[in-house]
């Protein structure tokens, strides 16, 4: 009995540090930046496959989508200009780039082509990747950018929790993990994105960045991302190649 006793003793006092002080929102943000600023990405590529879960039913035929195993799916390109500007392209084979679906963001604004950009799944993964990646840090504060882009989301910087992602542990701006609120989830050890829960694509959807350090994403961008709403996934982007700084011109968006 004695024995136990003195392990759970000493398994709080371990659990004690970690549970007296929490770094403030603006200090995650500020690594968090400069994990990003080491990385010297200006501009980035990443090739991979888009899918979508359950189908093709209720999405526009002119997306290209290939039905597989219940799922539809198609090749896709998401494109970084930092800062503020993120696209998501459809690749259908075939289809000349003209006519290509995409969505894309350029600050606040979202557009695109056959309507991809009114797929609520896909215009959150652009507009959420494009918070959480898609700024530079910002000289003498470098965190300032994503202060900016989360506060816009409704996320608050007054409030830190700790919870888990899986195996790793995260900082959770905004509240409560299992709050309904506007939310941002930053790694405790690496200060990678791991989530971010807010109004996206016109409704309340989570945007969750998988497994950094993949051979197919390395530090630069993670190996999948997914868009979940109401307890379902409803989009998946599956890194297959990733591309630091290549050139990117500005009438993409």
């Amino acid at each position: 009995m004695r024995r136990r006793t003195l392990a759970a003793a000493a398994a709080l006092l371990a659990a004690l540090p970690a549970a007296a002080y929490l770094l403030p929102g603006r200090a995650i943000l500020k690594r968090l930046s400069q994990r990003r600023e080491e990385r010297a990405v200006a501009s980035l590529e990443v090739l991979g496959t888009l899918t979508f879960p359950g189908g093709a039913a209720g999405l526009p035929g002119e997306l290209g989508l290939a039905a597989a195993g219940g799922d539809a799916s198609a090749p896709a390109l998401l494109t970084f200009k930092i800062p503020g500007r993120c696209r998501l392209d459809l690749l259908p084979p075939g289809a000349a780039p003209a006519d290509r679906p995409f969505a894309a963001v350029r600050g606040p604004r979202l557009g695109g082509n056959r309507g991809l950009e009114r797929q609520p799944a896909a215009a959150a993964l652009v507009q959420g990747l494009c918070a959480l990646l898609g700024e530079r840090p910002g000289g003498a504060e470098p965190e300032r950018p994503w202060v900016q882009a989360l506060g816009a989301l409704g996320v608050s910087l007054d409030e830190v929790s700790l919870a888990r992602d899986g195996t790793r542990v995260a900082y959770v701006l905004g509240g409560k993990a299992r709050e309904e609120r506007p939310l941002a989830w930053v790694d405790e050890q690496t200060f990678q994105p791991l989530r971010l829960a807010a109004t996206l694509g016109g409704a309340r959807q989570e945007v969750r960045l998988l497994d950094w350090g993949s051979a197919t994403g390395g530090d630069l961008f993670p190996r999948a991302v997914e868009v979940w709403a109401g307890g379902q996934l409803r989009l998946r982007f599956t890194t297959e190649r990733t591309v630091a700084n290549p050139k990117v011109p500005d009438s993409l968006f």
